[in-house]
């Protein structure tokens, strides 16, 4: 896939008359975030090609040409006779002065590409709450000039939004002139990012900070999910040993039980997340969890948008869940309740002590393995599971990050009312060599001065140097390219 920030023609395009929808389309609840936003899921309860997304025109999915998991969105000319628009949109909460930053993967293939005038549009179109317009922002995305056979992302940020704000429609649109122009445009991995105010990624984590593994984490300390539970940054949860292994514990302070939850302070983003742990994990108790996974503290929390896996989260878990005859471990998709987003398998009786799991997280898919040992490679022998996960729910680019946690099953306390602790020796995580190279600005796959410069060109600012999308450029992102420097993977 080809990266290019700020796309070059993202232009200021008037549509506000094209992206005009009847206000009985605007009925019923809105989310916080667009649902399903990488496009996998397929038709919704309204019959819509895809689940969550209105549709006018000549909209579908296909695997055709994407950058992420198994479908895209794909939209072409009416041909109605006459000039036309298709589109596809979907509405959202929105107060006066939010402002949303837009990433979008779109291409078309060289075997049906866009003709003559025909182009692709994104529109953001700010309604009040009789759902008439007070705003729009308009960018096109691709034409028939764009490249073909890859996927580009398209990035913007977007102004405020006006005052009078109630929500906003996020809309594509394929527009045909009257010519009747062919050619199919393909959408991918959609992101509408709230940037002001800001999404806190740190809301459950004091100041707490622990090296491990050459990383730095931030311990948990609030109380809340999962469980809930009482999460505690104290050193009798989350530490590191003398030997460099952290260890994670459940404690019991008078009548209350504290649980532990480190998270890694670097988004990683797609590659193998590999994990070595130390103990029998097999003797955690039944009403104990110990989780290793990759989660994203989303815009907000609601219910209706589980379905569609809004914290970009997957899982490996340790857990009887409360019951003491349950197969032991599991790889998950969230949600878990999906048909095929779990697959568990059974520890040997007793469990050796040292485990080793991981997953591969591509854009094609979750690879899943555990195995007994700490070897890199695993023998034949010693390999517990193995899985590999394409369905729907794959975790999207963004923010998600490591987290390690031990918890109890609806807050409920161990049932051999003993204090629990797992250890874990090294966490290992190896790029993606496919995946874009953090810090190379310039796009000659080789991170040196020549980023440098630009990014120290930016300091401060949210610009073309933000490589960890908190819409300011400042140490983080240094210390981002300085351990990417040289030349990129693959």
């Amino acid at each position: 896939m080809h990266r290019n920030r700020e796309f070059a023609i993202a232009l200021q395009f008037a549509f506000v008359t094209a992206s005009a929808v009847a206000t009985a389309a605007l009925g019923g609840d809105f989310d916080c975030i667009p649902d399903n936003p990488s496009f996998e899921i397929g038709p919704g309860e309204g019959g819509e090609p895809i689940a969550a997304w209105n549709d006018v025109g000549n909209v579908g999915r296909s695997p055709g040409l994407r950058s992420h998991g198994s479908w895209a969105a794909w939209l072409a000319g009416p041909n109605s006779g006459g000039a036309g628009i298709s589109r596809m949109f979907e509405t959202i909460d929105c107060l006066p002065g939010w402002r949303h930053r837009f990433f979008v993967d779109v291409g078309h293939r060289g075997a049906d590409p866009l003709t003559g005038a025909a182009r692709l549009a994104f529109i953001a179109t700010w309604l009040d709450t009789s759902g008439n317009t007070v705003g729009a922002q308009s960018a096109i995305l691709l034409n028939q000039e764009s490249p073909t056979d890859e996927m580009t992302t398209v990035e913007q940020l977007l102004p405020p939004a006006p005052a009078g704000t109630d929500r906003v429609r996020l809309e594509f649109a394929l527009v045909q002139s009257k010519a009747q122009e062919t050619g199919r445009a393909y959408v991918d991995a959609f992101r509408f990012i709230r940037v002001d105010p800001a999404v806190n990624q740190w809301g459950d984590f004091g100041g707490t900070t622990l090296d491990f593994a050459d990383r730095t984490w931030r311990v948990k300390s609030a109380y809340t999910g999962p469980g809930p539970n009482a999460f505690s940054p104290s050193p009798n949860n989350a530490t590191v040993r003398p030997d460099g292994s952290l260890r994670l514990a459940i404690t019991r302070v008078g009548d209350q039980w504290r649980c532990s939850e480190v998270t890694v302070e670097d988004v990683l983003g797609y590659g193998t997340y590999r994990f070595k742990t130390r103990g029998r994990v097999d003797l955690l108790d039944p009403n104990t969890v110990f989780g290793l996974f990759i989660w994203e503290y989303p815009q907000c929390f609601e219910p209706s948008d589980e379905w569609w896996n809004p914290a970009n989260e997957f899982d490996i878990e340790f857990s009887r869940w409360g019951q003491p005859g349950n197969d032991f471990a599991q790889f998950v998709a969230q949600p878990y309740w999906w048909g095929g987003n779990i697959s568990r398998f059974e520890m040997p009786e007793p469990t050796p002590a040292d485990v080793t799991s991981e997953f591969n997280w591509t854009p094609d898919g979750v690879i899943c393995r555990a195995w007994l040992g700490h070897e890199d490679e695993p023998s034949p022998e010693d390999l517990l599971h193995e899985w590999t996960y394409t369905g729907p729910h794959q975790p999207r680019p963004g923010l998600a990050r490591v987290h390690l946690n031990l918890w109890l099953v609806n807050g409920s306390p161990p049932m051999n009312g003993q204090e629990q602790s797992i250890e874990i020796t090294a966490f290992d995580f190896i790029p993606d060599p496919k995946a874009a190279c953090v810090g190379d600005l310039n796009g000659d796959r080789v991170v040196d001065g020549a980023d440098l410069g630009l990014l120290i060109g930016g300091w401060g600012t949210a610009g073309l140097g933000d490589l960890n999308e908190d819409e300011v450029i400042d140490g983080a992102d240094l210390g981002l390219m300085i351990g990417a420097w040289g030349v990129c993977p693959g």
